[in-house]
C-alpha cells in the first residue's frame, strides 16, 4: 500500500469515525429515505446495492486466481445474487412468520430491512448447485482439475465476496436503526430514536451497536482470510476457505447474538444463535473432511 493510499484510508476512517460519533451520541438523526421527484429512494437500498457491487467487483478480481473466465464468472454471480437475495428474504420472513402472516404486504418491503445472511448463504449455495447442473459446468472450467470439486472451488472463490457484502450491508442497519442490542451505558452506546425502540425499552436512550460489533469482527475476518490464511492454504484442497469463513463468522455471530434485542426465539432458544452454533460445528467438520479427503488434483 502506497503512502497516498494509507493517507486516504486514515482520512476516510477519521471522517467515518466523526460521523458515527455524532450519530451514536444522538446529535445527528439519520433519515431513512429521500425524495427524487415522485420516487422515494431508501438509503438501505442504496447501501445494499453498494454491497452487491463491491462483492461482485471483488469476485471478478479473484476469478483469475481460480481460473474462471470472466463471462462464466458474471453468469454465476448474477444467478447467485438472485438466489442469495431470495433466500435472505425468505429466511427472515419464515423466522418472523407470526408478524408477516398478519402483515403479508410487508413481505415485499425489503427497504425496511430484513435480509438474513443465513438465508443468503443457503440460497446462494442452492443457486450454485443448480447452475452447475443446468449448465453442466466442468470442474476444469471452475479452477479445479479433473476429479476436483467444482462447487467447493466456487464457494472458496465467493466466500470473501460474501463477507465484504456483509460488512458494507451492515451500514444499512445503521440508517434503519435496527440490529442493535440491549441498553447500555458504555461510552460507545448507540442512540436510538424513540420511534425505533422496541416495546418495553422506550425509557432507554442508548443501546449496544450490534451491527457495528459484527461489522468490525467481519472486517478482521476478511483480513485474516485474504491476507493471512488464504496464501498459506494448500491449494490442493478445495473448500478450506469457505469452511474457514463459515467457522470464524458463525463463532463470532454466536457470541454476539446474545447481545441482540430483537432475536427470534423458539421457546427459550435464540434461533440465530442456534443456527450459528450448528453452522460453526458443521464448518469445522467440513474443514476436517476436506483436509483429509477432498483434493483438487
Amino acid at each position: 500500500m502506497t503512502k497516498y493510499k494509507i493517507f486516504a484510508t486514515i482520512v476516510f476512517l477519521a471522517c467515518l469515525g466523526t460521523i458515527l460519533s455524532q450519530v451514536f451520541s444522538g446529535r445527528i438523526i439519520l433519515p431513512q429515505s429521500f425524495a427524487l421527484g415522485p420516487i422515494t429512494i431508501h438509503y438501505y437500498g442504496i447501501i445494499m446495492a453498494a454491497a452487491v457491487f463491491a462483492a461482485f467487483y471483488l469476485a471478478i478480481k479473484r476469478s483469475k486466481d481460480f481460473k474462471i473466465d470472466e463471462k462464466t464468472a458474471e453468469d454465476i454471480l448474477f444467478w447467485t445474487i438472485v438466489g442469495g437475495f431470495i433466500g435472505a428474504r425468505l429466511y427472515h420472513v419464515l423466522s418472523s412468520v407470526g408478524y408477516y402472516s398478519r402483515h403479508p404486504i410487508d413481505i415485499f418491503k425489503v427497504w425496511n430491512g430484513g435480509l438474513s445472511i443465513y438465508g443468503a448463504v443457503f440460497g446462494g449455495i442452492i443457486s450454485i448447485w443448480v447452475i452447475k447442473k443446468t449448465f453442466n459446468l466442468k470442474p476444469v472450467s471452475l479452477g479445479a482439475s479433473q476429479g476436483g470439486s467444482s462447487i467447493l472451488n466456487l464457494l472458496d472463490w465467493l466466500a470473501p465476496s460474501v463477507l465484504l457484502g456483509q460488512i458494507i450491508g451492515r451500514f444499512g442497519n445503521l440508517f434503519n436503526y435496527e440490529a442493535f442490542g440491549y441498553p447500555t451505558n458504555l461510552p460507545w452506546g448507540m442512540f436510538v430514536p424513540l420511534d425505533f425502540r422496541p416495546l418495553g425499552y422506550q425509557k432507554y436512550n442508548f443501546f449496544h451497536p450490534f451491527f457495528l460489533y459484527e461489522l468490525l469482527g467481519n472486517t478482521i475476518i476478511l483480513f485474516l482470510l485474504i491476507k493471512i490464511l488464504e496464501p498459506k492454504l494448500n491449494k490442493n484442497y478445495a473448500g478450506q476457505l469457505v469452511f474457514l469463513y463459515l467457522l470464524l463468522y458463525n463463532s463470532l455471530r454466536f457470541g454476539l447474538e446474545f447481545l441482540r434485542i430483537d432475536s427470534t426465539f423458539i421457546g427459550f432458544v435464540r434461533l440465530n444463535a442456534a443456527m450459528s452454533l450448528f453452522l460453526a460445528l458443521l464448518s469445522l467438520a467440513g474443514l476436517l473432511y476436506v483436509r483429509k479427503f477432498s483434493k483438487t488434483s
